[in-house]
């Protein structure tokens, strides 16, 4: 198991309503764990035994049409998870694991268009300059074949997205039908796949309440691979801009990767304690980070909301206990419990809550979230409040003539 940890999230994300937990996991495990039993999982295994007498009365007696094999082990393992009554330990199948990577990485392969579901199936929209388009696939076109995978209205929106998705430089077929006036076509386009990213901040510039002022401002959706370079740049770029103060936004943002949340808290807090992960028998593993600060000490506050959970409260808590930032909005979701994500040998994968996470002052996240140092009103915009208290700190901090 590689050291590297990072956060599941829960939200929209590139059009795909994905629903998994947030929380901590360890990632990946390549093979099945052991079973930490020690005991046999052979057929002399009664657990198992009992599995497969209720396996075998179903296929001899059970009137209607027979699910697969695998159909059945899904089945088996949600049955079993759910025992655990812990909604953030859970099993994924391999398509949506697939996006979940996808999601993770900041990157993956694609044809360049988004895919709607509309009441008579899944609609292309294909972005300007890329793959889809130059293949000729049109705004609004019916997808109707992925290579040899029919496209029915039964699937779901993942099921088709992971389909048309693959290795960067392999080819898809697409079968589309196309509508003109009271006339439909059929045709098949050829696609290579290439590279999409997918960015996790945008930023710009805002100007000062306070003369000779500006704020850099950044706006946060995720916490993928790529985050921690990318908010580099928009430090480094607002600086060289004249910003001297900065926002940073993180409403609706549902998490991500752990490795991502700490290397960006890292980039603006001088060394310390960030995160602070108790295991079930009481140990404990400290986050820390690195000397020096990118933004040495500008004046900084932090945007949430209700949709801020996971790596997005892991950043907002340090920076708010180690006195780095004022928070601003609404209080946070409060997800801090652990998982562990064990990839199975079908790439589907199992996630097991094992441990909570505390900010530097032991706050406990789970169920309780952080309360901002200004509080908004939910349906008010926060972001005139958040430039007020930044241009208060910039004040306070400003030399006296």
């Amino acid at each position: 198991m590689r050291a590297s940890k990072l956060f599941i999230y829960l939200g929209l994300v590139s059009c795909l309503l994905l629903a998994f937990g947030i929380g901590y996991i360890s990632y990946p495990l390549l093979h099945t764990a052991p079973d930490p039993t020690g005991r046999s999982t052979t057929e002399d295994d009664p657990e198992l035994a009992l599995y497969r007498e209720a396996v075998r009365l179903l296929q001899r007696d059970f009137y209607g049409r027979q699910p697969t094999a695998t159909q059945r082990i899904y089945g088996a393992i949600r049955g079993m998870v759910e025992t655990y009554n812990d909604p953030y330990t859970f099993f994924v199948e391999p398509h949506p694991r697939e996006l979940e990577r996808d999601e993770l990485r900041g990157s993956f392969g694609g044809i360049g268009a988004e895919i709607e579901e509309g009441p008579d199936g899944f609609l292309l929209h294909p972005l300007p300059d890329q793959p889809a388009a130059q293949a000729g696939v049109e705004d609004g076109d019916l997808l109707l074949m992925v290579d040899d995978q029919e496209i029915t209205q039964s699937m779901t929106l993942n099921e088709v997205v992971a389909l048309v998705r693959g290795p960067v430089g392999s080819q898809v077929s697409l079968v589309l039908r196309r509508q003109q006036g009271d006339t439909s076509e059929e045709l098949t386009v050829q696609i290579t796949r290439v590279q999409i990213e997918t960015p996790t901040i945008e930023f710009q510039l805002l100007e000062s309440s306070t003369q000779g002022g500006a704020i850099g401002y950044i706006r946060q959706s995720l916490f993928s691979e790529r985050s921690p370079q990318e908010m580099r740049q928009a430090i480094e770029t607002l600086l060289a801009q004249g910003a001297d103060r900065f926002i940073l936004d993180l409403r609706g943002n549902p998490g991500g990767l752990v490795d991502a949340a700490v290397k960006i808290a890292d980039l603006w807090l001088d060394g310390g304690p960030i995160v602070i992960e108790r295991r079930a028998d009481g140990s404990e593993e400290v986050l820390s980070a690195q000397p020096g600060t990118l933004a040495d000490d500008a004046p900084l506050v932090v945007i949430v909301d209700g949709g801020s959970a996971s790596a997005s409260e892991i950043v907002a808590g340090a920076l708010q206990d180690r006195g780095r930032a004022t928070l601003v909005g609404e209080k946070t979701f409060g997800k801090g419990s652990v998982q562990l994500i064990h990839e199975l040998s079908d790439s589907s994968s199992l996630h097991i809550t094992y441990a909570q996470w505390f900010t530097p002052n032991r706050h406990q996240i789970s169920d309780q979230g952080l309360t901002p140092d200004i509080l908004v009103a939910a349906g008010e915009d926060p972001l005139p409040a958040a430039i007020a208290a930044v241009d208060r700190a910039a004040v306070a901090r400003a030399p006296a003539d």
